[in-house]
This record gives structure tokens, sequence and C-alpha cells, in this order.
């Protein structure tokens, strides 16, 4: 681009942003300033996308009918600028700010609260999403800090029904290192207790640094999923990870051939939802990804007009992006200047933070992300999630999800919608066909056998008392031991059954079942197949499958047939009382053609009537 015209294109954006002076001395007097202190990393796709979304939420909401005015102070906290915390601190002290908001967590905000004690009534407005609990993560935490985001309980759950309705049993969860997710690994312990409902668990978590404390982030980045390559384990889910970091994440796996068949890749809301702000060729790394996205109201008036302005200067911004399309995190920080400024159009004369943020707490109002109300310091709304595969240039929605509601293609909010889940853990809903990675249309497997693993040794006792359940032989015609019975087919049976491949080879062992057992105690073999009796003992040592046979001491004698009973079996035909009834009419039809017989001889007139019944002349 030439010089003249980035010049032209800065020079119209200060047109843009910039108030009238002619047109605003007048208020600027009248009016006093509400100070909005914007803590954000400006080098970022997310920050970007605030700044323009509260550029224009200043313009187009604040009070014309109240004695203040917004006005927005800035502060960069990219990787080569200050920490979120030192940068709220120098706003605090140096700006005429009374709210401050940006990607602040609860404990960042706590620090601030601790250096300062002048800020304890400051309200904080966190963009951070999931959010968490301020209950769980930090007890102690004001009640002026506010997360612009639905609690982390939801999306943790949506993850976890995905997984349920593949019937994957374990996973794996990858997460970055950096202040931006500081929030301890609290996250891992929502995601556990989610997938335990649908009979899964998290095998293996791998934190992954962040990209500001990289010399080379490339080769860290192979170095982290050379090790997940190296596991069994297929199914990864990306949780709480940057967006920059995805985008080199999945680049790497590309090239290192984990995003071909066999892999499954999940992603979370704050990646997903930047899908559709993207260039081709991050959509060409992560084909086959699925991902949960915050739906939002993307039909309104008032979104399409947003969409319209957003568009239009974030492209005056920001020639260099390819696409321009806002996020919900940009809708969301326009509603959170939608919310203070709704907050100062309460108040007349001197407004104070501590005013701020007891009437933020009490917003209830439809936003451009949804309704706007607080419950415990986040979102009180439940969320809808769009469940989304990434094909081609784009992605495709598979389903909707909501907690109460389960998985729906359109979603309607009605008693019929309540999906659960059944015994397995699986879900009841259904989900649209899915692109897996490498093109494959069958669900993956989600384990596979890893490199180096050596396979299973089963120990078989070679002198088992019964050779209906274990029997072991030597063919000299085929030179090779032959294993086979009861027990054998039992335990071929059940890995055949299971979701992946489990190589193994029978051990034929002729010592006792005591030392049997140790030998698996001891680890010189992986298990041991047979008719092994369960001894409290021996429970001591190793786990025992649940009994397929019942044991004990059984006689086996020959039955003697009984004649008598043999003579009189008929009778067990019917029950007693059915006997009795047939007797009964039995006795009754012979009385009545005793009568009739009996009357046709002694009574002349009957006679031409007992002709007539009896077919006689």
């Amino acid at each position: 681009m030439s010089n003249g015209l980035s010049f032209f294109l800065g020079l119209l954006v200060v047109v843009v942003l910039a108030p009238s002076k002619a047109t605003n001395n007048v208020v600027d007097i009248q009016k006093e300033v509400v100070g909005i202190g914007r803590v954000m990393d400006y080098s970022s796709r997310v920050g970007k996308e605030q700044k323009v979304a509260m550029e224009i939420a200043l313009r187009h909401t604040s009070p014309s009918n109240s004695t203040a005015q917004l006005g927005l102070r800035y502060h960069d906290t990219s990787p080569n600028s200050t920490s979120p915390v030192t940068a709220a601190i120098n706003l605090i002290k140096s700006k005429a700010v009374q709210v401050i908001i940006g990607m602040l967590t609860t404990q960042e905000a706590a620090l601030i609260s601790e250096v300062d004690n002048t800020t304890k009534n400051l309200p904080y407005i966190s963009l951070i999403t999931p959010a968490t609990s301020q209950s769980v993560s930090v007890p102690h935490q004001s009640a002026s800090y506010f997360q612009m985001a639905n609690d982390i309980i939801f999306h943790m759950q949506c993850i976890a029904v995905v997984v349920g309705h593949f019937r994957w049993r374990k996973v794996t969860a990858i997460h970055e290192q950096s202040s931006l997710f500081s929030t301890g690994f609290g996250f891992i312990t929502h995601l556990s207790d989610s997938l335990r409902v649908v009979n899964s668990e998290i095998e293996h978590h791998a934190a992954f640094p962040s990209l500001s404390s990289l010399s080379d982030p490339h080769t860290a980045i192979e170095e982290e999923l050379k090790k997940l390559q190296n596991k069994s384990n297929r199914v990864f889910i990306v949780v709480q990870f940057s967006f920059q970091s995805a985008v080199l994440l999945f680049e790497k796996a590309k090239q290192m051939g984990m995003m071909e068949n066999g892999y499954v890749w999940i992603i979370a809301d704050e990646i997903s939802s930047f899908l559709g702000s993207v260039d081709s060729s991050v959509m060409h790394n992560m084909q086959g990804v699925i991902g949960i996205k915050t739906s939002f109201p993307e039909k309104t008036k008032a979104f399409k007009q947003f969409k319209i302005r957003f568009r239009r200067l974030y492209g005056l911004l920001y020639p260099e992006e390819e696409n321009t399309n806002p996020s919900i995190f940009a809708l969301r920080a326009y509603d959170a200047v939608s919310a203070i400024s709704k907050a100062s159009k309460k108040f007349k004369g001197n407004v104070t933070s501590k005013e701020i943020a007891k009437t933020i707490l009490s917003s209830d109002f439809k936003g451009l992300s949804g309704i706007i109300r607080f419950k415990n310091g986040v979102l009180s709304e439940i969320p809808t999630f769009q469940i989304i595969n990434v094909v081609g240039k784009s992605y495709r929605q598979l389903a909707l999800w909501s907690p109460g509601y389960g998985f729906s293609e359109y979603f309607v909010e009605h008693d019929e919608m309540k999906l659960g889940m059944d015994d397995d853990g699986a879900m009841n809903g259904t989900m649209g066909p899915l692109y897996w990675p490498g093109g494959r249309q069958t669900v993956p497997r989600g384990w596979t056998w890893a490199n180096g693993e050596a396979p299973l040794r089963i120990g078989v006792p070679s002198r088992g008392a019964f050779n209906q359940f274990v029997r072991v032989s030597y063919e000299q015609d085929r030179n090779q031991t032959s294993i086979s019975g009861f027990s054998i087919e039992v335990f071929e049976a059940v890995v055949g059954r299971l979701p992946y491949q489990l190589p193994y080879f029978f051990v034929s062992f002729s010592d006792s079942y005591d030392e049997l057992v140790k030998h698996v105690h001891s680890k010189k073999l992986d298990a041991a197949v047979g008719d092994i009796e369960i001894m409290a003992y021996r429970s001591q040592y190793v786990d025992f499958s649940q009994p397929y046979v019942s044991s004990g001491l059984v006689m086996i004698v020959k039955v003697e047939p009984d004649r008598d009973k043999e003579t009189w079996m008929f009778m067990r035909a019917y029950t007693q009382k059915m006997w009795l009834l047939i007797m009964v009419m039995h006795l009754s039809i012979c009385s009545v053609v005793w009568l009739i017989e009996n009357e046709h001889v002694q009574n002349p007139e009957f006679k031409g009537l007992g002709a007539m019944l009896w077919g006689t002349t």
C-alpha cells in the first residue's frame, strides 16, 4: 500500500472516530465524563474486534439525556507491552476512569484491589470466555467483578455430550499456559466431572506454553505435539487456548500428519467463534475439526445494523485482514459499553464507581449477544451452542445443544426437545453427517496402538483341571502350540467388542495357578485367562473379572423314572379348578339328556317332540 493511501485511510479513520469539536464543546462542559479504561491486546484478533465494537457502542449508546457521557481510555497489553494488571493500575492512577473493561481474570482483579485500596469498588467487566463462577474461583472477590460470558460449566457439558455421543471413553485435554488463562486447572475439574457423566475420562492433559513466552514457537509446539503423537489416545480437546496459538497448533498438526484418519479434534468456544473470521489457509489446516460455538441472534435488525457498521470500520482500521465479520467477542464488548451507558442514564450529578457497579449488577436488557443479566458475576442466561464441523473454506452446523434440551437440528424450546442420555452414556439426540480428519466417513475409534508399545502378554494355564475351559496342545504337523477352550473364546469375544485394536499373544504357563497370579502381579505377564478360581488371598495381588461360570461343589446323580407319576401325568394338563368345572359341566349335560329320554318314554305327548329332537319315529 502506498504512503499516500495509508495517510488517506488514517485520516478517514480519525474523521470517523473523533467527535466534532464544533458540535460537542457545549456537551463536554455540561456533562461529566464517565471514563472507561480498556485493557486489551490490540495486536490480537479479539482485541481488534473489541476495540472496533466499543467504538461503535460509544457512538450509538451514549446517554443523550444524562449529565454524564462516556469516554474511552486505552492501554495496550500486547506481548511486547505491559501486563493487564500493570495496565489497569496505570489507567486508574493516571486517568480518570470509573470502570475497567478488558481481558482480566478474577485473580488479576483481586490483585489490583490489593495493590490499591481505592479501587475496591471499581467495577471490572471481563470479556474472557468462558467464565468461571466467582464463588468457585475467588471466594473473597468483590461483587464488582462482572464476566460477559456464560459459566464454564455449560461449555464443558457441551463438550462432554459430544464425546458421549460418539462413545469415546478416553480423551486428551490440551490447554495453554498464559496470563490470560491463569485461573488454574479448574476447567480440568469441570471437564472431568462432565465427562464422567457420559462414561468417559481424561487420560492425559497437556499444557502448551504461550506464544509470548517462546523464542521459537514452531519448534516448541512441534515438540509438544510429538509427545501426544506417541500416546495411544487420539481424541484431543483443545480448551483454554488463544486463537493465535490455535492457528499455529493446527498448522503444525497438519504438517505432522495428525489431521489424518483416526484423529479427532474438538475445539472450544474461544477458537470456534473466530472460524467465521479467518482466511482460507487456516481453515485448510483444520479440516474435520468439531467445534462448539456460542449461538447468538443473527437475524435481528440490531445485529444487521451493527454488522454493517462493524465491517465498514474494521475494514478501514485493519485493511490487511481478509475477513471482517464480527464474532461474539465483539458483540459482548458492545454490550459491555451498553450496560455502562444504561447505568449512566440513571444518575444525575456526580457518577461514582460504586453506583455504576450496583447498577450493572441489576442489568436486565436484550443485547446483541443475548440477554444481559448477571448472577454470581456471570451471565445468567442459559446458552445455546452450535455444534459445527470444519469443511472446505468454512464450516457447517451439525446441531444445536442447550442444557435441559439436548441436541436439535433446529432448536425449538418445547418439552419434546428434552433429550437425555441412555444407559451407556450416549446422547439420545441426533447429529448431522460429519467430515472427519482425513476425509473418512466412519466415526474414529479414538484410540490406536502407539508406536513402540509391545503387545499384551496373556498367561494361559497349560495344566488346567478342565480341558473344556482351557486346552493347550502342541500340533506337530504345524509346529505350533494350539490354545482353545471356553475361557479363550470368552476373552476373544470381549476383545472383539472393544472400540479399538488390542494386540496380544498367549503365553503357555506350566506352573501352579498361584504362581500364574503372582506373575501377573509382578508384571511378568499383563493378564491371565483360564479357569482360575477367585480366592480371597489371590484378590490381594490381582483384579478379577466378573465370574461367568458359577463355582462350588456340584453332585450329579441319575434320575430314575417314576412309572406311577407317568400314569397320571395327563392330569397336569389342567388345574384342579378346571378339572372340577369339566366334571360339573359333564354331569349337568348327562342329567339333561336323562330327563329328556325319561320323559320321552313315559309321556306319549312328548313322543313327537322327542322324535324331532332325536330323529326317531
